[in-house]
């Protein structure tokens, strides 16, 4: 290694051991005192001390976004069951009534994230999760358009915060080099549900003319119900933070918190600071992380809304769709679970998202092009399906990994994951019916979004690097202005913390 790598590498060291007295308040000392020695914690005993957290957290958060999904796009499956008919649905108003849910889910996005900060997990997600189980329940007795527009526009802001809230509750739990993994698993729940949906649906629609109620009002009411049932069962079953969770030991509970101190150094920040609410809103890397995040969603949420229309136009009828939708969302979870565990173990996020970014580009291709055969145009399907799944939780990862301090990341959390949903609103209206059946507009629209989340993402990379260099190179200018005896509030400013590209 070279000279000046060295000593890159040495004025490294003297950051990270920086004295506390430089960098933390005399509050802080008083919680340096109960830390345990990074050299104590072993590997064994970290892995015994996470496989525990896994049994207890991801298993819940999967059937969190696999009901969350289920609520928001069984209108997709009541449409089926003959919603549009019954509630005289004419021109776009269906596709109007998918994109209003993301209008309320992205205006209370940010104030509900730093409502949440203060309020214990299980209380929260519990409370919101009766509430939007209760309106997917109301949407079971809308009788016009109106009343579908209110009810889905009340959907979206009730489900508001769930996704950023249980990114950042995981941040709580997991170092960086932890988290793609078990974001994969939370947006797992999603591919599921995608997948299962049309089944669940199709089972729940056969209640058709029960009580007086037609298919799509089952279909509204029973799933709505399951998540106002399971809430209660949420209350109780979150556990809240490391530090007070009673199925940890007192050793456990010190290990669970001192590792992830240990893992950000003097950037570790938990209390509420407001000025770190401007520091997120002034960041530039987070507006790029929600436009990156957004080119993802528009394409994930169309291909999940319209993929039974998509494959129906190659000529295979409605229940055949159905169930040829399904394979693309199995292989989409799988791929995102392996791609997130190399993504962890090698601690790197960019080439892994660029990577699945051009895969899905080229499932894309397969569709675009003139006079391919059904057979391929099938199989471009499940190539995007195979990199589509695995891009969202590698952007929100890498997103987690460079965001310091409790109160930033939170409004961070929320400005792209709100921001980025207005791909959701765009994803309503890119395939239209008039493009039916070869929908070639639609998929040169997504293609196009897909391009320039790869630029996006060459972009953010080389940012982030040539920060990490400035910080080696000159770490006293990220410490100027700040009170020597308090440097916890640049966050990832600080220069003992280290960008993960």
């Amino acid at each position: 290694m070279s000279t000046h790598s060295d000593d890159l590498i040495e004025k490294k060291d003297e950051i990270i051991n920086m004295p506390n007295e430089v960098t933390t308040n005399t509050e802080e000392k008083k919680k340096d005192e109960l830390i345990i020695n990074p050299e104590v914690i072993t590997d064994a005993k970290e892995k015994k001390l996470i496989k525990k957290i896994d049994l207890r957290i991801i298993p819940l958060i999967i059937v969190l976004n696999i009901l969350s999904f289920l609520d928001r796009v069984n209108i997709g499956n009541a449409k089926l069951a003959h919603l549009e008919q019954d509630l005289n649905l004419v021109g776009n108003e269906y596709n109007w009534a998918l994109s209003i849910f993301f209008l309320g889910y992205i205006l209370f996005e940010v104030p509900t994230n730093i409502i949440a900060i203060k309020i214990k997990p299980s209380v929260w997600i519990s409370t919101r999760m009766i509430s939007w189980g209760s309106i997917v329940i109301a949407m079971a007795f809308v009788k016009n358009y109106s009343q579908l527009m209110a009810t889905r526009f009340l959907l979206g802001t009730l489900q508001t915060g769930l996704y950023s809230g249980v990114i950042f509750y995981l941040t709580k739990w997991y170092k960086r080099s932890e988290r793609s993994y078990r974001i994969s698993y939370f947006n797992a729940g999603v591919v599921m549900s995608g997948a299962f949906n049309g089944l669940i649906a199709f089972s729940i629609s056969s209640l058709n003319g029960k009580f007086g109620l037609n298919g799509w009002q089952w279909i509204f009411l029973v799933e709505g119900a399951i998540t106002v049932i399971i809430a209660f069962f949420c209350y109780f079953l979150i556990s809240d933070y490391p530090e007070i969770t009673i199925w940890l030991t007192d050793y456990e509970q010190k290990l669970a918190v001192d590792r992830l101190r240990n893992d950000t150094g003097h950037a570790y920040a938990t209390h509420f600071d407001r000025h770190q609410i401007t520091l997120a809103f002034k960041d530039l890397k987070v507006y790029v992380f929600m436009f990156i995040n957004f080119c993802v969603l528009a394409t994930l949420y169309s291909f999940s809304f319209f993929i039974p229309s998509i494959v129906n136009g190659m000529g295979f009828g409605g229940v055949i769709s159905q169930l040829l939708s399904t394979p693309p969302f199995i292989i989409g979870c799988i791929s995102s679970i392996i791609i997130a565990k190399f993504s962890d173990n090698h601690r790197i996020r960019s080439p892994y998202l660029i990577f699945s970014l051009l895969i899905s580009i080229i499932g894309y291709s397969f569709l675009i092009v003139h006079g391919t055969s059904i057979a391929l145009k099938y199989t471009g399907i499940w190539v995007i399906g195979l990199g589509m799944f695995v891009s969202c939780p590698l952007v929100i990862a890498w997103m987690a990994d460079n965001i310091a301090g409790e109160t930033k990341r939170a409004v961070s959390f929320a400005i792209v994951v709100g921001g980025s949903n207005l791909g959701g609103v765009l994803s309503a209206q890119i395939y239209k019916d008039s493009d039916a059946p070869a929908y070639i507009s639609g998929h040169t629209v997504t293609l196009s979004f897909l391009i320039i989340g790869i630029v996006l993402s060459i972009i953010q990379y080389c940012y982030l690097k040539r920060m990490n260099k400035y910080k080696l190179e000159d770490p006293k200018r990220f410490l100027k202005g700040s009170n020597a005896d308090d440097a916890t509030h640049l966050g990832d400013l600080h220069p003992s913390f280290t960008y993960i590209l």
